[in-house]
Parts: structure tokens; C-alpha cells; sequence
């Protein structure tokens, strides 16, 4: 049975609609600067689900700011990022995520949460994105 291959910005667009109403109540936006040609083509329903409880969680706690999605791909490997640039809850963030820490693990990925500057969470989750052989 082939996998299913799909656009991680598509995919991206649907989980931000379903928390757009988070983001619009906190005065927040998201922005998704996932380049449009980006396959998603290794493991999608796991994939989709860590990223979902990743924007799920950052809409819950963003207050006034603007969420920035990018990824960049090194080899087989996409590395996702979310930049939320007004944070005061890294802690509480990194704590909703523990629940996606071994979906992530599972499909040999890594996930974690940094505070650069004042205010400022990143969210990392990197994942291999290979094809299955035919």
C-alpha cells in the first residue's frame, strides 16, 4: 500500500484554520512560511498529529503576537520551527508538549522547546522524510 504523499503547507493551513479562534481571542496570528512545493511524503497521520498539538498549544498561550511556521530541510530531514515572538509561558508550553515527545521518537524525530530572548519560544520538531521503497 503506497503512502500517502501531501503538502506540509496544506497541512499546516488546515491545523491553523481549526485554531484560528484561539489566535483571533488573543490577539495573535499565525503565518505559515512553509514553502508551498514541500511534500510531506514519510509517516503524514503522525506528523499531523505532533504538529497539531504543537499549534494547539502555542495558539492556547500566545498573547498578542504573531506565530511564525518555517521548516528547512537538510537532506532526508525536515526541521519545523515556530517562533512566537510575545511568550511568557515557555514552561507551560513545554509541558503540553511531553504528550507528543514519543509520537515524535516513534518516527525517529526529535522535539523541543527553547526561550532565546526575553519573551521568545521556539518550537523544534525535525523528522526524517523519507519515501517508502516501492
Amino acid at each position: 500500500m503506497p503512502k500517502k504523499v501531501i503538502s506540509l503547507h496544506a497541512l499546516v493551513n488546515e491545523i491553523i484554520s481549526s485554531v484560528s479562534e484561539k489566535t483571533i481571542r488573543h490577539n495573535s496570528s499565525i503565518v505559515n512560511d512553509i514553502p508551498l512545493n514541500l511534500e510531506l511524503v514519510s509517516n503524514t497521520d503522525m506528523v499531523a498529529s505532533v504538529v497539531s498539538n504543537l499549534l494547539f498549544t502555542i495558539a492556547t498561550y500566545a498573547e498578542n503576537s504573531c506565530i511564525r511556521i518555517t521548516t528547512k530541510v537538510f537532506n532526508d530531514v525536515i526541521l519545523l520551527q515556530l517562533k512566537d515572538q510575545n511568550s511568557i509561558n515557555t514552561y507551560t508550553i513545554a509541558n503540553s508538549l511531553q504528550s507528543s515527545q514519543p509520537i515524535a521518537e516513534k518516527i525517529g524525530g526529535y522535539l523541543g522547546v527553547t526561550s532565546q530572548r526575553k519573551n521568545e519560544t521556539t518550537i523544534v520538531f525535525s523528522f526524517p522524510n523519507i519515501r517508502a521503497a516501492a
